[in-house]
């Protein structure tokens, strides 16, 4: 864990508030996921991005910009990793949030914590 690093709720939620007007809620909504779909992830501030630990280990991330919001995983613990594939996606750039993007991203998110 990198020296500095901000545990917890109201840090992650504080940081993700700095995100530009656009994509704040967007972002909240990101964070609620990922503790919905895996409570035991530790979520933590380090080198100014949002990450969700598990021991030790970065599951996923959330990264706001001034041009985009990006959500992520650790190449180690890639849950969309597909068997004989020559590439691995590893993070998106997110826009918007539906049922159904929500139900793959939780799907993810519990199979990387698991």
């Amino acid at each position: 864990m990198a020296l500095f690093a901000k545990k917890g709720d109201e840090a992650v939620l504080a940081k993700l508030r700095e995100a530009p007007e656009q994509y704040r809620e967007l972002a909240e909504r990101l964070h609620t996921l990922v503790r919905e779909s895996a409570p035991s992830l530790e979520p933590v501030v380090r080198w100014g991005l949002v990450f969700y630990v598990k021991a030790g280990k970065d599951i996923c991330y959330i990264k706001p910009d001034k041009d985009y919001l990006a959500f992520g995983f650790g190449e180690v613990v890639n849950p969309t990793r597909e068997e004989g594939a020559h590439l691995h996606p590893v993070a998106w750039t997110v826009s918007s949030l539906d049922a159904a993007a929500e139900t793959q991203i939780r799907g993810w998110v519990e199979r990387a914590s698991a």
